[in-house]
């Protein structure tokens, strides 16, 4: 996240206010925060041992880390629309592969918690 500011202070001293210079520290900063959503999971997860208050902590973890991912996705997403639209329509075809994968990865993430609480409501009768 250092970096990103770095890059932006950098950009608009040298090369002057651009639309083109909050791409790259915007794309820093998801990056950044992802990581360090991750990193907090992982930290009260792993070593603190921080309960999440239910039974199948890692279906907790693992639909909390796949929200941050596809949250950190849809943004680079919507920057990859915005840079491209910006220079060359005809790269847009790739904006609407990153777009249909973020669903699909969507969809998958609604099947997974979809079969994780029939099977807990299973579980439970």
């Amino acid at each position: 996240m250092v970096y990103a500011f770095y890059s932006f202070g950098k950009s608009l001293i040298f090369e002057g206010f651009i639309i083109d210079t909050f791409f790259k520290p915007i794309i820093s900063i998801t990056l950044g925060l992802a990581i360090f959503d991750l990193g907090k999971t992982i930290l009260e997860r792993e070593v603190f041992f921080k309960s999440y208050g239910e039974k199948n902590e890692d279906a907790t973890i693992l639909t909390k880390f796949s929200v941050a991912i596809i949250i950190a996705l849809s943004i680079e997403a919507l920057m990859v629309v915005f840079k491209i639209t910006l220079h060359d329509y005809t790269q847009m075809i790739h904006a609407l592969y990153l777009i249909a994968g973020i669903g699909i990865i969507l969809l998958s993430l609604c099947i997974y918690t979809f079969s994780i609480k029939k099977v807990q409501t299973v579980l439970i009768e």
